[in-house]
């Protein structure tokens, strides 16, 4: 066997891991059989103050926005938007990989005469 073709089938058996691998793991942590990883974490800064002065609009209108939408929400959100962003970047990745692989496999993409 030639060179090109193993290191083709290497390259292409790593490719698919790299799809199928990533897809896995999504795939659990949106039907909840795994958490997340927590990149994003909820800031003590902002924690509602309770005690705002009717002229601390600043206060006010941060406690209605902590109302609206909860930190928790933002962070969850963060952290599963980055997690599907680094996993499209690996899917995309063993696609490229898996490419090369199967054009060292069909002979580097040249035209074989007969």
């Amino acid at each position: 066997m030639d060179s090109n073709k193993i290191v083709g089938y290497v390259l292409l058996i790593i490719g698919l891991l790299l799809i199928i691998m990533p897809l896995w793991q999504t795939y659990s942590v949106f039907t909840g059989k795994s958490a997340p990883a927590q990149i994003f974490m909820k800031p003590v800064s902002l924690v509602a103050n309770q005690n705002v002065g009717i002229t601390d609009i600043q206060g006010q209108v941060q406690n209605a926005l902590m109302k609206v939408l909860p930190i928790e929400l933002i962070n969850n959100t963060l952290n599963l938007v980055s997690r599907l962003i680094l996993m499209w970047i690996l899917i995309y990745g063993g696609g490229k990989i898996a490419g090369i692989g199967v054009k060292l496999i069909n002979g580097n993409g040249r035209k074989q005469q007969e």
